[in-house]
């Protein structure tokens, strides 16, 4: 008798503890963790420990009429890699899926590409644009080396087959412009995450034998297009050693984990730049100034406008 009301004692117990573990979780807001394993970044692998890695928000939106393309460059074949960028564009494309409620197939990836590779996504790009015959947006996102042209202080982004002393091997950033804006989109979104004058993400030079960072012209889009980039002129677009990413790419996705995706592009533009200029001076002791460059056709209206 004993030992039958022990069971139905102990079987009770685990009922309970059942009947409360799921009513957590049904009160239990949606969001998503990533799970990194230990690594370096000099070996490309993926880091853990930052807060936008955690809780990533959950939209119950559908938003099937955009198009994403991520070209997240670290490990170069000729020159340093680029600290953090295979991380960043890992959780930039976990941002699209969940946050902004982007179908996975409506996402391309890339990583460590090299220049045809670039040119083939851009393509894919043009594809589906045409095949939506205008009713679809475009997200271009970034993260690698950039190169200046010293002649004509023009910007080109590095593919990692590239040489950083031959333009040639890049892809030009007025072409990548251009090429985007005259597709027939509803909207083009590009985000940059690199510098152009010659520096790497920690504040040194891609080629040693360069003795100043170059400013090179500012680029104008064409087109309904928003360029977001991570600085300005001839500043260094740093890394955030402590949140391991890049230091502007974090606040991108720190606010829109804030907001969950819910932003206009001028509350996101106000946020980053004013974040990243007060981090960088604090830990870098330097000015790094991201800025927006929206194309003329858009005048004022690119403030209200959202990537959801």
């Amino acid at each position: 008798m004993r030992v039958l009301l022990v069971s139905l004692m102990a079987a009770c117990c685990i009922l309970s503890a059942g009947a409360l573990f799921a009513q957590s979780n049904v009160s239990r807001p949606k969001s998503f963790n990533i799970t990194r394993g230990s690594g370096t970044a000099a070996a490309g692998k993926i880091l853990s420990g930052s807060d936008v890695e955690r809780d990533i928000p959950v939209s119950k939106a559908e938003n099937e009429n955009t198009f994403v393309v991520i070209i997240a460059n670290q490990m170069y074949k000729k020159v340093a890699p680029v600290e953090f960028a295979l991380n960043d564009g890992r959780i930039f494309k976990e941002y699209c899926k969940r946050t902004l409620g982007i179908p996975s197939d409506n996402i391309h990836h890339v990583e460590n590409a090299t220049l045809n590779e670039i040119r083939a996504e851009v393509r894919w790009l043009k594809e589906v644009m045409d095949a939506y015959s205008g009713g679809a947006k475009i997200i271009f996102y970034y993260a690698g080396h950039g190169i200046p042209h010293e002649s004509e202080r023009t910007a080109y982004l590095l593919p990692v087959d590239g040489y950083e002393t031959d333009i040639e091997t890049g892809y030009k950033l007025g072409t990548l412009y251009r090429t985007l804006g005259e597709m027939p989109s509803q909207f083009v979104t590009v985000f940059i995450d690199a510098c152009f004058g010659g520096s790497k993400r920690e504040g040194d030079m891609i080629a040693n034998a360069r003795g100043a960072v170059i400013k090179v012209r500012e680029e104008e889009p064409v087109g309904n297009m928003v360029v977001f980039t991570a600085s300005q002129g001839d500043e260094t677009a740093y890394s955030y050693k402590e949140q391991q990413h890049g230091m502007f790419t974090y606040f991108l996705l720190k606010k829109l984990k804030a907001s969950r995706g819910d932003v206009t592009l001028g509350e996101l533009d106000d946020y980053i730049r004013r974040e990243v200029k007060r981090k960088s001076i604090v830990l870098n002791g330097k000015s790094q100034t991201p800025t927006v460059i929206p194309s003329l056709t858009l005048g004022e209206d690119w403030k209200n406008m959202k990537l959801k």
